[in-house]
Order: structure tokens, then C-alpha cells, then sequence
């Protein structure tokens, strides 16, 4: 695990730097330790973009697999398709970026910029009432979204954190297990899993939904607003207490 964050260190330095090849050669190296680590791809994907590589935009794909609601994925893909003239697609890119992040000055100035007015939109609108406070109003918007929405993974999302915000933790759970059958990377998902099982008294299932966790967010940094939010920090002390007697039994 120190291997593949020192990897990740160099390789964030150099992006900083603007040393993008080595910024991609040390996100690869990375990876192939940990071939879903959500922080080497995203380094590696604005490196990849920084670079012209053509791979960038599979390589923000995978990122939004891992996290529906990374807004600065759809960003990179909006870039991506721009600088191709895709004008259509970057379009979609952006607006999928200024729903997941709708106080995001930057990013409705880059919306903004193709097509003149920000549009209407439902998704928007709900994220903007559970950033502020509002979840049962965001509910209200989120679960009509999802009724006629073909599993859209970034609502989903969302959907389950309104449920949490709201107290429908039966309804959260639900949600949370078919985004997880539906996108097994999700971290996000995976963590509110945890935290349902844990709260359940399912220490086992409990654990191997950290584990799921950690496979994409090595020692949970990237979401540990998400462990505090769902009270998890106990249930995830307990789950790394227990890798020494594990492993021993082995």
C-alpha cells in the first residue's frame, strides 16, 4: 500500500509541475499495482489530456465508473471533445459536469461559453437543494429522475445521498446494493453499504464492503467526507485492526 501512495505522490508532484509524461509514467506504475486506484487514473487522465493522448477520454470514463458523481471527469471529456470539435458532445460533457457541481463558477463559465445560457434542468436543481440543506426537496427531483432515467449511475448516486440526508435508510440501502450490482466500483455506494451493514450488526459484510472500497480509494482519502458523513470511522478502525489476525490465519 506505501509503494502505490508514494507512486501517487510523485506522480500528483509532477502533474503540479507540469511534468505530464512523468506524471503518467508514475500514475501507470501505480495502476499496475492497483489496477482501479481512483486517484493514480485521475492523474493519469489530465495527464493523458495535457499530453494529446487520445486515451484521455476512456481514461476519464473509467474514473466516472468509479466516482458518478466527478464532476471534473466530465470536465476533462468536455476538453477532450473540444479540442476536437465535438461540439455536441462537449456540450453534454459540460452540462453533466454543471449538474454534479451546479455552484461550480468555473464550470458554468465553460458551459456557458457554448452554449450562451445555462439550460433548465431537474438534476441541477435537486443538487443545488441537497448542497444547500433541502434534501427532502431534492428528493422529490431525484426520485423522479431516477423513475425515468435507464439507471443513470450520477443520479443514482445522488439519490442514495438524499435518501441518507432524508433518514429513508431502508430506501438508502436498497438504492446503495443495486448502484453496487450495477457499478461494483462505485465507492461511494460500497461506503453506505458498509455503514448499513455495520448499523445492522453485519460486521462480515460490513468489512468486505470497505475492502470493495479501498481497492479504488487506497486508505479511504478521497472519500473521507463520506466515512464521517455515514458515521463509518468506527466499523473502518475495527476493519483495519482485524488485517493482522487475518492475514495470520491465512
Amino acid at each position: 500500500m506505501s509503494d502505490i501512495l508514494n507512486l501517487i505522490a510523485e506522480a500528483r508532484e509532477a502533474a503540479f509541475e507540469q511534468r505530464f509524461e512523468d506524471a503518467a509514467r508514475h500514475a501507470t506504475n501505480a495502476l499496475q499495482r492497483l489496477p482501479s486506484c481512483l486517484a493514480a487514473l485521475r492523474i493519469l487522465a489530465w495527464a493523458q489530456l495535457e499530453l494529446d493522448d487520445e486515451a484521455a477520454l476512456s481514461t476519464f470514463q473509467r474514473c466516472i465508473e468509479h466516482d458518478p458523481e466527478d464532476a471534473l471527469a466530465h470536465v476533462g471529456q468536455a476538453i477532450w471533445h473540444q479540442q476536437r470539435e465535438h461540439d455536441d458532445l462537449a456540450t453534454a460533457a459540460w452540462t453533466r459536469a454543471w449538474e454534479l457541481d451546479p455552484h461550480n463558477q468555473a464550470i458554468r463559465r465553460g458551459l456557458a461559453r457554448l452554449t450562451g445560457e445555462l439550460p433548465d434542468s431537474t438534476f441541477a436543481d435537486a443538487i443545488s437543494l441537497l448542497r444547500t440543506g433541502h434534501a427532502e426537496q431534492a428528493l422529490a427531483g431525484l426520485r423522479e429522475l431516477s423513475s425515468r432515467s435507464e439507471h443513470d449511475p450520477a443520479v443514482e448516486v445522488s439519490l442514495l445521498s438524499a435518501l441518507w440526508a432524508a433518514g429513508a435508510q431502508r430506501d438508502a440501502f436498497e438504492t446503495a446494493i443495486g448502484v453496487l450490482h450495477r457499478n461494483p466500483r462505485c465507492v461511494k455506494a460500497a461506503l453506505y453499504v458498509a455503514a448499513l451493514e455495520d448499523r445492522a450488526g453485519r460486521t462480515l459484510r460490513s468489512r468486505e464492503a470497505i475492502a470493495r472500497a479501498e481497492q479504488v480509494d487506497p486508505g479511504l482519502v478521497l472519500f473521507a467526507d463520506v466515512v464521517r458523513h455515514v458515521g463509518l470511522e468506527a466499523a473502518l478502525d475495527l476493519h483495519r485492526a482485524s488485517r493482522p489476525s487475518l492475514a495470520g490465519a491465512r
